[in-house]
């Protein structure tokens, strides 16, 4: 009898557990809590495609590394793949969104075309013996092995903070020359207008700005380059992370042009009027080289300055329907 009643009782304890196993397995929301393995398998998978990505790249990842040490106008480099992975934290909700049970064909032939293509660039970039392409092919490889392992959702995920990294690689020499050429002409010419402005004797030859003291050489590393590079990435991120409109999203981005000319100008036209009441090398040492490290922080504050015009500009309707989907 009494063996009869344990026996019973266990049945019915037994038949309730997986009666609520089952039920706890139909709630979406507590699938991975119960099935735990398809967390497990990705965190797997994607140390897997870490690893390859260092190993396929690791001459790239030391090339970009030294560059980003030796050359002050890439110097950004080394925060790009934090801010990237920020990014990708801050998106985390695009993947909690879709089902935790991401079948194989959901993004396999996309992950290959992409890891295909990204070899593929590389390759050309080997055979033509142009590193920036090379740098340049990693996106679509980490994005395809994203893709591979996380399904179609991770385009969506990740395509984000992916493309940011493309700041962290270095333009190719013939086009940064170009721009460089372009931008230390605008800088002599706006240098020393700001400096006639001030009844500062001044007056351009070449990239060659004459005072009365002496002259400034606006050489091809004062030419903006490191600078508008540099804004561009800081406000194609802050784009990323900010509650705008496409529309002010957009005059954000492009203002990053005239941000690097601006602060670029001011930091020449800075260090001349240092030349006229200080001793030439002060200038040159002190005045140069300590503007050269505040032209970052006095960009950002004219982003914010543009931010603060937005604000006052534009003005959200909050009884206008549409409004919330140009966001």
């Amino acid at each position: 009898m009494f063996g009869q009643e344990t026996t019973k009782k266990l049945t019915d304890s037994l038949e309730r557990h997986v009666s609520t196993q089952r039920s706890a397995a139909s709630i979406p929301g507590i699938q991975l809590a119960t099935r735990g393995t398809p967390l497990s398998d990705s965190l797997i998978a994607l140390t897997i495609g870490f690893v390859a990505l260092l190993v396929i790249y690791w001459d790239v990842f030391r090339w970009l590394v030294g560059v980003w040490y030796d050359n002050a106008d890439y110097s950004h480099g080394f925060f790009v793949p934090v801010f990237a992975a920020y990014i990708l934290w801050s998106n985390r909700g695009v993947l909690q969104k879709q089902s935790t049970a991401v079948s194989l064909d959901s993004g396999l032939w996309i992950g290959v075309a992409l890891v295909f293509s990204g070899l593929l660039i590389r390759s050309a970039g080997i055979y033509a013996r142009i590193q920036t392409l090379e740098g340049v092919s990693m996106i679509p490889f980490i994005l395809g092995i994203l893709t591979l392992i996380l399904g179609k959702q991770a385009i969506r995920w990740g395509t984000p903070a992916v493309l940011f990294l493309l700041f962290m690689v270095p333009l190719p020499a013939f086009l940064s020359g170009q721009m460089s050429g372009l931008l230390q002409k605008i800088a002599t010419i706006v240098s020393t207008y700001s400096l006639q402005t001030l009844g500062i004797p001044a007056f351009a030859n070449g990239n060659i700005i004459s005072l009365s003291s002496g002259q400034i050489g606006v050489a091809e590393a004062c030419s903006g380059l490191r600078m508008l590079y540099a804004c561009f990435a800081l406000t194609v991120g802050a784009c990323m992370v900010i509650d705008r409109t496409w529309l002010e999203k957009s005059v954000i981005a492009v203002t990053a042009i005239p941000i690097a000319i601006v602060a670029n100008c001011i930091r020449i036209t800075a260090t001349g009027v240092a030349f006229e009441f200080f001793e030439p090398e002060t200038a040159q040492h002190f005045f140069h080289d300590v503007a050269g490290w505040l032209m970052m922080p006095l960009g950002f504050t004219i982003l914010l300055s543009v931010l603060a015009i937005l604000d006052r500009l534009i003005v959200p309707d909050e009884s206008f329907p549409i409004q919330g989907s140009l966001r």
